[in-house]
């Protein structure tokens, strides 16, 4: 049974090889948001060599499996390091790097030295140690994977943290944000998460001789990244252009918060009777002007507009209204489909071209945005009424 799984084993340490280089390689010739992808090309790459490595080690490729065994081991540390970075870049929060950034390389310089030295005392060929039960070579590569598995667990951790606030900032200035979402690195995020601690504790119960190693638990772990990566992929190759967006978007916050002198001030300078008089001033501008019919529409937009500086703005539709610009403006929109669909005039016009007229620019977030507020989809609002034509979808 174990033939078959060492089998089995081997050959899906090729496979997902395979599969991780041919998206590194999409991942580098990408044009959209290119400097985020660079990162995750790394992530996906260190991964994968991981188990590579052991593959090659069996093969018996001396030279081949050393390199990959020194990119691998200390390089778990980085897995982390990369999706952090990853999502600095794409969130626009990062622009570029800079000398003090060397510094979250400082795990895995040491890791690295560790290993370098781990392997020179087994001739440079890990696979040397396993003939030669090197007492010193396991208990150093025991700590270099140790520390970098907390380290990437815990970058991971605070890159969830950064992906909240990122949807906090997007709500309170986009009034499209499916086209921003990054739901999806959340998800991988916590699929990283989950298969490190997995390897952790399960590398931590192997050392120890609580649990016996064996091929079952090395598939496991890599039908696991298989999984992460196929996951991933799609998203990945057809994720938009959204890093200048979002660069343009923390520049805009930036300088706002700084000629208002930060939130706290903000909040300081408009006190009850502005607030006031700036929500019935954009109340009647909504109702008048119908600005969210333009589907891009952002607070900067409406502040231009409205001639309200943006960081007011924002604090009188939280704190008056209880919403984020996102909710408030998809609220006027939604108002704007039910008048066109209690029209009995538009009974033969399509649910994407009321959308459209509505100012969505498409149904999937029409339909989810109406159904949250009214409790149905549109087309089963549309069914209750008197008026429903055959033509219409």
């Amino acid at each position: 049974m174990d033939t078959i799984i060492w089998r089995l084993l081997d050959f899906l340490a090729v496979a997902e090889f395979s599969q991780a280089v041919l998206l590194v390689f999409i991942l580098l010739v990408m044009e959209r948001n290119r400097r985020a992808n660079i990162f995750f090309a790394v992530f996906i790459l260190i991964l994968s060599s991981n188990f590579f490595s052991l593959y090659l080690m069996k093969a018996d490729m001396k030279v081949v499996s050393s390199i990959f065994f020194l990119v691998a081991v200390p390089g778990i540390s980085l897995t982390g390091v990369c999706i952090y970075f990853y999502a600095m870049f794409i969130t626009g929060l990062l622009e570029g790097l800079r000398v003090k950034h060397i510094l979250h390389l400082g795990v895995y310089l040491a890791s690295l030295g560790v290993t370098v030295a781990a392997m020179l005392s087994i001739d440079g060929n890990p696979a040397r140690a396993v003939l030669k039960d090197s007492v010193l070579f396991r208990n150093s590569i025991f700590t270099v994977i140790s520390a970098g598995l907390l380290c990437s667990i815990g970058y991971i951790v605070y890159t969830l943290a950064l992906l909240k606030r990122y949807y906090d900032r997007i709500g309170n200035y986009y009034s499209d944000i499916e086209r921003m979402s990054l739901n999806w690195v959340r998800l991988l995020s916590a699929m990283s998460f989950l298969v490190l601690v997995f390897w952790c504790v399960g590398f931590w119960l192997g050392h120890l001789h609580v649990i016996p190693r064996s091929p079952a638990g090395m598939t496991i772990n890599l039908i696991m990244l298989i999984a992460i990566i196929f996951v991933t992929a799609y998203r990945l190759i057809n994720q938009p252009e959204i890093f200048k967006y979002n660069v343009e978007m923390t520049h805009e916050i930036e300088e706002t918060d700084s000629q208002a002198g930060g939130e706290k001030y903000a909040r300081q300078s408009i006190d009850d009777r502005m607030q006031d008089e700036y929500l019935e001033k954009l109340k009647q501008y909504m109702e008048g002007e119908k600005p969210y019919l333009n589907e891009n529409i952002t607070i900067k937009d409406l502040s231009e507009e409205i001639k309200i500086p943006s960081h007011h703005l924002s604090i009188v539709i939280n704190n008056r209204l209880g919403k984020n610009f996102y909710t408030f403006i998809n609220d006027y929109r939604i108002k704007e489909a039910l008048s066109i669909l209690n029209d009995p005039e538009n009974s033969d016009a399509s649910i994407l071209a009321i959308a459209f007229r509505a100012g969505f620019n498409s149904k999937s977030t029409f339909n989810s945005v109406f159904k949250k507020i009214t409790g149905k989809t549109p087309s089963e609002y549309r069914s209750t009424s008197g008026f429903r034509s055959e033509l219409a979808s």
